[in-house]
């Protein structure tokens, strides 16, 4: 976070002339939305309002009913404009789901003679890193550039302005393919928004998460959502890996429905609440709704621990895939609506981590010090990430007359608006939940051997 502590100053008041943005985290499970203001002058920071809503037609971060998840963000909006009297024209969204990548490319660029390294060779070199690794179907989420070197210098840590023939780096790719971020796009042009800039939630969670020695002396940001466990690795304020898979917190439900053949979600969800108030017999049993038999706590507790597990390892392979394992002095930090979630032990949880990692865990909530949201938890960590970056944009045009680089290109298409039907065709193309086969292959062989000697 690069504002000072002036501007996030909770007793002032907000210019009326000042500049209004809003903020959207789709999730699988909740739509989060921010709409704040930054004064004119660039010294304050207000969050006029905090809604969230339900989220339909999201599935492990990817669009699979566009007209669903449509209505839901547009439930959200409404209760913002509502509660600020603000049109909300436009928003700045958050994007996750397994067909991020992340791959660092190493690249040189040569110069026709000696000449004074400026913005514009940066960016050459971030396309021709590019060019190694995109086929065209690729949209670009986030850049970052380390080991650089001019000319045989060593490694320099900001190469404007200096002189020489020869630019040399590791270019460091986060991306996606066109079709995800178009359906994402496409949903929210369906409401009649526009949207502004695409942000990477990982990238967003550690905006209000992490602070500096973090992200100096290494560390991964794990964060557990409902439908997608995002991972983010730092080093020596550099980002070095991303990657996100489709587990998350939904898939207690889903366990608990395959395990037990229950058919309606309403009836999964009360076990779950049942468990969460700890709304459990003498026996030790959950009674619920038409039940013929009472699901027994414990069960469900291995359930609930058999799916972290499963969550445990692919961190810990991420960990080892991205070749940073070891240099993690700052160990690994979890935060996401999972972890707020009383269904889950979180001390058992961060000891298991370390038990399979050897990393110390700890888990972090973001800030609480600005008007306007006093009751921050872990599951608003992306929506306050994405409002912390789009304001610290702001701030920065405001103080240079321009922003960084936007790495990824937005482009709207509501002006000239397909009929409803044309528009849910569009976005449910390819749609339709996937058989999880090969996700519940290794759980279920996990889970059936004890399993069997409760049912």
């Amino acid at each position: 976070m690069t504002l000072s502590s002036k501007v996030w100053g909770i007793k002032v008041m907000v210019s009326k002339d000042g500049i209004v943005k809003t903020v959207v985290d789709v999730g699988s499970g909740r739509i989060k939305a921010i709409i704040g203001e930054l004064s004119s002058n660039g010294e304050t920071l207000k969050v006029l309002k905090y809604i969230d809503g339900p989220s339909k037609g999201m599935i492990k971060g990817e669009v699979q009913d566009g007209k669903a998840l449509s209505k839901s963000i547009q439930d959200v909006l409404d209760k913002l404009r509502v509660a600020t009297n603000e049109p909300i024209n436009s928003i700045s969204i958050g994007i996750t789901g397994e067909k991020i990548k992340s791959r660092t490319v190493n690249t040189e660029l040569a110069l026709d003679e000696e000449v004074e390294i400026n913005d514009t060779h940066i960016q050459k070199l971030i396309e021709k890193a590019e060019e190694k690794v995109f086929t065209g179907e690729e949209q670009i989420l986030k850049t970052e550039i380390y080991n650089i070197r001019v000319d045989n210098s060593g490694i320099v840590k900001n190469p404007i302005g200096v002189q020489g023939s020869k630019l040399q780096g590791d270019v460091h790719l986060i991306y996606t393919n066109n079709e995800t971020v178009s359906k994402l796009i496409a949903t929210v042009n369906s409401i009649d928004v526009d949207v502004e800039k695409i942000i990477l939630n990982s990238y967003a969670s550690v905006k209000s998460t992490l602070d500096e020695e973090d992200m100096r002396m290494g560390v991964a940001l794990v964060d557990i959502g409902e439908g997608t466990t995002d991972i983010i690795l730092y080093k020596n304020e550099k980002l070095i890996y991303v990657e996100s898979i489709p587990l998350g917190g939904r898939h207690f439900k889903t366990d608990l429905m395959y395990l037990y053949n229950i058919e309606e979600e309403e009836v999964a969800d009360e076990i779950l609440d049942k468990y969460r108030t700890r709304d459990i017999g003498e026996d030790g049993s959950i009674y619920y709704t038409g039940c013929d038999k009472p699901i027994m706590a414990t069960d469900l507790q291995r359930i609930i621990t058999a799916r972290l597990k499963e969550i445990i390892d692919y961190v810990d392979s991420t960990i080892q895939k991205s070749g940073f394992n070891g240099y993690l002095g700052k160990g690994l930090v979890l935060t996401g609506g999972v972890i707020g979630d009383k269904l889950i032990n979180v001390d058992q949880l961060l000891d298991m981590i370390n038990q399979k990692t050897g990393y110390v865990a700890r888990k972090v909530l973001p800030p609480n010090e600005f008007s306007g949201l006093e009751k921050a938890d872990s599951s608003m960590a992306t929506v306050i990430g994405l409002f912390y970056e789009v304001m610290e944009e702001e701030d920065r045009k405001l103080k240079t007359g321009s922003y960084t680089h936007q790495d990824i290109e937005v482009r709207n298409e509501r002006k000239i608006q397909p009929q409803e039907d044309e528009v849910s065709k569009i976005l449910e193309q390819h749609s339709g939940e996937e058989v999880e086969e090969k996700e519940k292959g290794k759980f279920i062989s996990t889970v059936k051997e004890w399993f069997s000697h409760f049912i």
